[in-house]
């Protein structure tokens, strides 16, 4: 018996044995497997892990002149590790001695450093490097110092709503920031490095010691945008909207000769460095979103049609008997009571007194389909392509709903819909010598130039140099603001109400040209519901596109073509 115990447990204790030392095989060979053959991946998932791309910068944004209007700064962040805390270094003695290097009360850094919300504190934001270094120095565990990116923008509001803002923490943008990502953001020799937890590079071989020291940055885009322009014409509109105590308003400058936008100014408008303080309604581009009716600012439109259409000429009369009943409609001149049947009138006297009555009477004479098919050569009715998000096609009904009291009204500007741009666009082209260009905001290289800007003969050089000897002649005839000291203007204003069965608020305009000898730059300017009394083009834009016009050819340098 004893015998066959003895037997039976020798068995037992040799198949423990051997189960044992299979055992320990297998977990010698998974354990070669894991450290040796690493068949599961993890040294690329440990890699992975320490790994990150060095520390990339976006390209700046800069104006025509190289200043800058966006661009990349580094800041710190602190934070508190409450885990690290000990009896030899406890919240107090933290709080006092870093009191000093973070500019904050005591109370409230140990307040801070108290919480229990989370593991990790921030004590601090927007640190200056000058503090992040006395805090390292410091030599805290509790304490750590983060680097980050943060996007400045310089000079503040001015053409926040062409830049647009850009935020590291979101990664949401507007504006260039977002239409110019792919070039802002455009690094093609990054490289990834390993690095400890406390930050260190880990160095291998294959480390390249000189990409990975040097700043990683993008390719900087300039804007045609003239920023002493753009400041000018931003104050200005500011002053005339609080004057006025309007809504809103825009600004346009534009170089006719090349679609080259100049300034493009919005009110309201917002801080970028602030976007999160902004309403919608602040950073909204409303002259590149939304549409109204242009008013007698489209005469000009509709006299260039005309005369290229070869329906009138430079020299011809159109009847005017001061009002005029349309279906349901009764088309008045503003000036009925001064002049309340002005019989047959020059093209030049349409201007300068705004004839709607005039202007009816063209579009009356005008073939729908050939009307609308130059309209739409002219840009309305379609985006005109201009380097910004968010743009408006306007509105241009088809030929077929065009009952006679909107082909009659769509004359003087109230038929069809357009944005800002559209309109400045549109006059660009009559003082272009008849040569419609994409507007643009991107100063493009000559090899992007033809990918992004797109030029077409819209009307005649002839049919333009003729409205602009009757646009110049109706300035020089009346007693305006529009008539400069230095130049001979192209301009004429509108009024437009935004409801025009309440006769409630209106869109004060004007908008224009010079020198008239050689056109150099357009001007656009839209008061949106004015609140002053006497609220038209000429009281409240014309004003307003002097001051501006004034200025700008100081800026500019445009020779004077006045004796």
């Amino acid at each position: 018996m004893e015998k066959d115990l003895r037997e039976k447990v020798n068995k037992r204790i040799a198949t423990l044995q051997g189960l044992m030392t299979l055992a320990f095989i297998l977990l010698t060979g998974w354990l070669f497997g894991l450290q040796v053959l690493d068949l599961s991946g993890y040294k690329a998932k440990g890699i992975a892990i320490r790994s990150t791309d060095s520390p990339t910068l976006r390209g700046n944004i800069l104006d025509r002149n190289g200043i800058k209007l966006a661009t990349d700064e580094m800041t710190y962040e602190v934070y508190a590790h409450p885990c690290e805390y000990s009896s030899k270094r406890p919240p107090e003695y933290l709080a006092e001695i870093l009191s000093p290097a973070l500019c904050m009360p005591k109370e409230e850094v140990l307040a801070k450093l108290k919480s229990k919300k989370r593991n990790i504190i921030t004590l601090k934001k927007e640190v200056n490097r000058t503090s992040a270094e006395k805090i390292r120095k410091l030599g805290l565990r509790e304490i750590s110092v983060g680097t980050i990116n943060r996007r400045f923008y310089p000079q503040g509001n001015i053409a926040s709503h062409i830049i647009g803002y850009y935020s590291y923490l979101s990664k949401n943008s507007i504006g260039i920031e977002n239409t110019g990502k792919g070039k802002l953001e455009s690094i093609t020799d990054t490289e990834s490095v390993q690095r400890k937890a406390n930050g260190d590079i880990i160095f291998d071989f294959d480390t390249d010691v000189n990409n990975i020291t040097k700043k990683q940055k993008g390719e900087d885009i300039t804007l045609t945008i003239d920023a002493s322009v753009q400041y000018i014409c931003e104050k200005e509109l500011a002053n005339t909207i609080k004057e006025t105590k309007a809504e809103r308003g825009t600004v346009i400058v534009e170089d006719v000769t090349n679609g080259e936008i100049l300034a493009y100014a919005s009110y309201p408008n917002f801080d970028p460095n602030k976007f999160w303080e902004a309403s919608q309604f602040d950073m909204k581009n409303w002259s590149l979103t939304d549409i109204y009716p242009p008013g007698s600012t489209f005469k000009i439109i509709t006299v260039a049609t005309a005369i290229d259409l070869g329906v009138l000429n430079e020299y011809s009369k159109v009847p005017d008997s001061g009002k005029m009943a349309i279906d349901k409609f009764v088309i008045r001149n503003h000036d009925l009571d001064k002049h309340p049947n002005p019989g047959m009138i020059t093209l030049d006297y349409l201007f300068e007194h705004s004839s709607n009555v005039g202007s009816a009477n063209i579009a009356l004479m005008l073939d729908k389909d050939s009307y609308y098919s130059k309209l739409r050569e002219f840009g309305f009715g379609q985006k005109t392509g201009i380097d910004l998000t968010a743009e408006s096609m306007g509105l241009l009904p088809k030929p077929i709903t065009w009952y006679k009291s909107r082909h009659a009204s769509m004359g003087y500007g109230y038929g069809a819909s357009v944005t800002a741009i559209q309109m400045i666009s549109a006059i660009s082209a009559i003082a272009n010598g008849g040569v419609w260009t994409t507007p643009h905001v991107i100063k493009y290289s000559a090899e992007e130039l033809p990918k992004h800007v797109q030029t077409r003969q819209v009307i005649s050089p002839e049919t333009a140099h003729s409205v602009t000897r009757l646009l110049a002649k109706s300035i020089a005839n009346g007693y305006t603001p529009l008539n400069l000291e230095k130049y001979t203007t192209c301009a004429k204003t509108g009024t437009s109400r935004k409801n025009v069965t309440s006769g409630a608020a209106v869109y004060a305009s004007a908008i224009g040209y010079f020198p008239a000898s050689a056109p150099k730059v357009a001007i656009y300017v839209v008061v949106d519901s004015p609140k002053t009394g006497v609220d038209y083009g000429g009281t409240i834009a014309s004003p307003l596109f002097r001051k501006i016009a004034t200025e700008v050819g100081t800026l500019l340098n445009i020779p004077s073509d006045k004796g």
